[in-house]
């Protein structure tokens, strides 16, 4: 509503005169067009972050739809990345199906001030990894899992 409001200003400075009259009024526009834009662009990216299992299969909830990934057969990874320049890494998994692109999906939650995954969450996504644990990745993250702080009390 207030976007709205303050595009009808911008017009009004914009039909009001002629030259250099109009400068402030398209300026204003300009910015009220990226201001919207930037908004948009971060919500969209906010709204794919959403990650669930089924059975052994990941989906990731995008703005085109879902993507599913079989992480039976799926190559799943571990990195370490900085989310921010000034920030420490924290882990994620990076899962890459043949065909697909690949998904990563963080293990510590930057957008939550680096709170690891819930136990629960963990020991689910390491056996969709590999029931039986021989999966170095699907292993760790038990480990994780039973031990958050690692050993350090």
């Amino acid at each position: 509503m207030a976007d709205l409001m303050l595009a009808m200003i911008s017009l009004m400075f914009i039909s009001w005169g002629e030259g250099m009259v109009r400068v402030p009024g398209v300026l204003f526009l300009l910015f009220l067009v990226v201001a919207n834009s930037i908004f948009v662009v971060s919500l969209a990216r906010h709204y794919g972050r959403a990650f669930w299992l089924d059975g052994r299969v990941l989906i990731r909830r995008s703005v085109t739809g879902r993507k599913y990934y079989d992480l039976s057969v799926a190559h799943v990874r571990a990195e370490s990345v900085a989310p921010r320049l000034s920030s420490h890494p924290f882990p994620r998994l990076v899962v890459e199906q043949p065909g697909r692109t690949p998904v990563r999906l963080w293990l510590r939650e930057p957008a939550r001030k680096g709170a690891l995954l819930p136990p629960g969450q963990l020991v689910a996504l390491a056996r969709a990894i590999d029931p039986g644990m021989r999966h170095p990745i699907a292993r760790r993250l038990y480990e994780l899992a039973a031990d958050p702080l690692g050993g350090a009390y």
